[in-house]
C-alpha cells in the first residue's frame, strides 16, 4: 500500500496552518504509560491537565514527575473527564502497541489482537469527536496498523493525517521508527522538521571514553526451516549473530544508537588489545537519555521496571517539537549530556560474549 503524500491527505485547496498552539494550552495524555509524551508537552510550554492508563505502577511514575496532573487508573474505554466547555486543549494517545509486534494466529494471540486494533479505532473516533483543538497519535509502524489508520483517514481525509517517521531525523540519538498521527497540520509541520542535520549520534548525549560501540538485544537470527524440516524437528533454526565492530549486531558510538526496547538489554561494547570484547549493561539513565528524557526525571528503584517504562515511553523530544514546532535549537533545549565512566552500569554484565 502507498502512504498517500500529505498533499494528497490535506488536498490541493487545504492550506497548511503555520501558527503554533496557544501557550499554556491543556494536554489530556491517553495511555499516558510513564509519561513521555507529558514530559516533551511541558517543555512545549503547555500544561498536563489529564492523564491516564491502566497499569498502577506507570501511573505512580507519572504522578511523581507531573503531580500537578489529574490522574485516572482505568482501563480504556471509559469515561473521560475532556474539557465540554470549548477551552482549548490537546489529546495525545498512545494505544498498547505489543500486540501489533508479532500476529501469532495461537492460543489467544488473534483475539488480544483484534482487541489492539479496536483500542486504537475507538482512540482515533473519540479524537475526532472530542472537540479537542488538536489531536496526536503514536504507534508502531507495522503494516497492521498503517492499514488501519489510512482506512481512517479514508473515512476522513481532511481531519487525519499520518507520518512514519524515523525518529533520529528528529534529534531522537536511537534508531526508532513510529508512526505519528494527528490533526493534518500538526504532522505537517513535524514532517518538516526532520532533517539529517538534526541526527545525533550516541556519544553526543553520552560522553565515553572507553566504550567503542553499543550491542542491541537481538543475538540471534531465526531461519524457518521449510523443505528440509524432519518429522518432529523443529520449524526454526538459530544462529548466533557475529559480535565484531563491523556487524549489524552493534553500531558505534559515533551513530545513533540501538532502538531503546523494555528489556532493557543495551550494553556497552568495546574491544581490549588482545581481541577479547567486554560488555556492560547501560544504565536505567543512560537508557533514559537516549529516549531523550532529562535528567532530572525520576524512574523506579527496581531497574526492571525502570526499562520497562523507558522502553515503551514516546520520547519527549518528538511530543516537544510537535507541540512547539520547528526550532533549531529544540535538540538542546533540555538534554545536555550525560557522562560514561566504568563505574556506570552493572558490573555482572562485564564479560565475553
Amino acid at each position: 500500500m502507498r502512504q498517500p503524500s500529505l498533499r494528497e491527505v490535506l488536498g490541493t485547496a487545504a492550506q497548511e496552518r503555520e501558527e503554533g498552539l496557544p501557550k499554556g494550552l491543556e494536554v489530556y495524555d491517553l495511555f499516558c504509560g510513564a509519561g513521555g509524551f507529558s514530559c516533551g508537552a511541558e517543555f512545549a510550554g503547555c500544561r498536563v491537565a489529564f492523564a491516564c492508563d491502566a497499569c498502577p505502577l506507570v501511573l505512580e511514575t507519572h504522578k511523581e514527575n507531573h503531580p500537578e496532573a489529574t490522574h485516572l487508573c482505568t482501563q480504556l474505554p471509559a469515561p473521560l473527564p475532556l474539557p465540554t466547555d470549548g477551552r482549548p486543549f490537546h489529546l495525545h494517545g498512545s494505544p498498547p502497541c505489543q500486540q501489533f509486534s508479532t500476529v501469532n494466529t495461537s492460543g489467544g494471540t488473534r483475539e488480544k489482537h483484534t482487541n489492539a486494533s479496536n483500542l486504537v479505532e475507538w482512540y482515533l473516533d473519540l479524537a475526532l469527536c472530542s472537540g479537542a483543538t488538536s489531536w496526536s497519535m503514536e504507534q508502531v509502524s507495522t503494516n497492521g496498523v498503517v492499514q488501519l489508520v489510512e482506512h481512517m483517514r479514508q473515512k476522513h481525509p481532511t481531519r487525519i493525517a499520518y507520518h512514519i517517521f524515523d525518529l533520529d531525523l528528529l534529534g531522537v540519538p536511537q534508531t526508532r521508527k513510529r508512526l505519528i498521527a494527528g490533526t493534518p497540520w500538526l504532522v505537517a509541520r513535524l514532517v518538516r522538521t526532520c532533517s539529517v542535520t538534526r541526527r545525533r549520534a550516541v556519544n553526543n548525549v553520552i560522553s565515553t571514553s572507553y566504550a567503542t560501540h553499543v550491542r542491541n538485544s537481538k543475538g540471534w537470527d531465526r531461519q524457518i526451516l521449510r523443505h528440509i524440516r524432519k518429522p518432529g524437528q523443529s520449524k526454526y533454526v538459530y544462529a548466533q549473530r557475529p559480535l565484531v565492530p563491523e556487524s549489524v549486531r552493534v553500531r558505534s558510538v559515533a551513530q545513533p544508537g540501538p532502538t531503546v526496547t523494555c528489556n532493557g538489554d543495551l550494553r556497552w561494547t568495546w574491544w581490549n588489545k588482545n581481541g577479547t570484547v567486554q560488555m556492560r549493561r547501560l544504565s536505567v539513565q543512560h537508557c533514559a537519555t537516549l529516549q531523550t528524557f532529562p535528567p532530572s526525571y525520576k524512574w523506579p528503584e527496581k531497574q526492571h521496571r525502570a526499562s520497562m517504562e523507558i522502553g515503551n515511553a514516546v520520547p519527549p523530544l518528538v511530543a516537544e517539537l510537535l507541540l512547539r514546532g520547528a526550532r533549531s535549537d529544540a535538540c538542546a533545549l533540555a538534554y545536555p549530556v550525560v557522562s560514561l565512566d566504568r563505574s556506570d552500569g552493572d558490573d555482572s554484565d562485564l564479560a565475553e560474549d
